[in-house]
């Protein structure tokens, strides 16, 4: 349950990172996420974490405020994603962006109280916005506090040595400003920040998210990125172990799936053997976008690989299933076009 929830998560950053990226006229804009964390009616503020609830909240101990008004409890309590409960430490200080506002259900464009509390901010790059309070972590958000510090060298050297820190909410904070801050696009161009970004996003040891959110961005953007995304999407369709890996390194699916996604998008033309080995993934969604993308090439090799997976005994039980209700709608399929062929015959 938790990796689909957490598939689920990056295709939906995916959808939206691929529509800001895109500067799509008519897709609502994502904020960037130190614009975000700034912007009215959220409240940054810095301090202990006093009490962990396990229904998914937790209490903070206000110390620093360093945005937003008006000034907030001493104790705050707001809802969390359950699983990053685990993460955190009772005692451990950091800095945290929530609001109490949420969208009006009658009138989506406008924001109401929420009747259920305060709760961590969470878009692309805040996956929440939930920060160990650091030096690295205080200039940032102390850079980011005015559109001239978003748009500055400074900022920009900060966030390239985050992203190739060891912090991983920091790294994912860096990753979503590149990606979603217009105004970096020259300092990308002319001050070294293409080939970090190409680095990142080709290194295994990157955190999956971040890998997708920047080879988006790369994909959308490509004057800003540099010319590299189509053969590193590649490469990760091609390499990136099918099944086996562990857990802890996070949602590969999400990244394969983004990658297979942005080459058919693009029209670009992927080895079949790269598409065949994920047939056998056990994400149904990877098994079925690298079958259909693989019926491009050839319907025959499709239909082979399809056979060829269920044929073998250690294929997961719900790739099984999903690979032999596509098999019968493939063969209802060629019946139903043998039939008209026949009839016109």
């Amino acid at each position: 349950m938790r990796i689909a929830r957490l598939l689920r998560t990056h295709l939906r950053h995916f959808t939206l990172a691929l529509a800001a990226c895109a500067g799509s006229a008519s897709a609502e804009r994502v904020e960037p996420p130190l614009e975000l964390l700034y912007a009215p009616g959220n409240v940054l503020v810095a301090g202990p974490l006093v009490e962990i609830n396990p229904a998914g909240r937790l209490v903070f101990k206000r110390k620093d405020v360093l945005g937003g008004k008006p000034k907030p409890p001493e104790l705050i309590d707001v809802r969390v994603p359950a699983d990053i409960l685990a993460d955190v430490r009772i005692g451990e200080r950091y800095v945290f962006g929530y609001t109490n506002l949420r969208p009006d259900p009658r009138r989506p464009t406008s924001l109401v109280v929420n009747p259920d509390g305060a709760a961590l901010i969470a878009s692309i790059g805040l996956e929440p916005a939930l920060f160990r309070d650091t030096p690295e972590a205080r200039a940032i958000l102390a850079a980011g506090r005015s559109e001239h510090g978003r748009e500055s060298r400074h900022l920009f050297d900060l966030l390239l040595k985050a992203l190739a820190g060891k912090d991983r909410a920091l790294q994912v904070l860096a990753a979503g400003e590149f990606a979603q801050e217009p105004e970096f696009g020259e300092r990308l161009r002319e001050d070294g920040g293409q080939a970090a970004i190409e680095k990142a996003v080709r290194d295994a040891a990157t955190s999956p998210g971040v890998r997708t959110t920047l080879l988006v961005a790369a994909a959308t953007r490509p004057a800003d990125f540099g010319e590299w995304w189509a053969d590193a999407a590649r490469r990760i369709v091609a390499d990136t172990p099918v099944d086996g890996y562990a857990f802890a390194a996070g949602d590969l699916d999400g990244l394969v799936l983004a990658a297979l996604e942005l080459l058919d998008k693009q029209g670009t033309d992927n080895s079949p053997e790269a598409l065949k080995r994920w047939v056998w993934s056990s994400n149904p969604l990877l098994a079925e976008k690298s079958n259909l993308m693989l019926w491009r090439h050839s319907p025959a090799l499709a239909r082979s690989a399809i056979q060829q997976a269920l044929a073998d005994p250690k294929l997961p039980e719900k790739t099984r299933k999903f690979l032999n209700d596509h098999l019968r709608r493939l063969d209802r399929l060629d019946a139903g076009s043998t039939a008209r062929k026949e009839g016109t015959g």
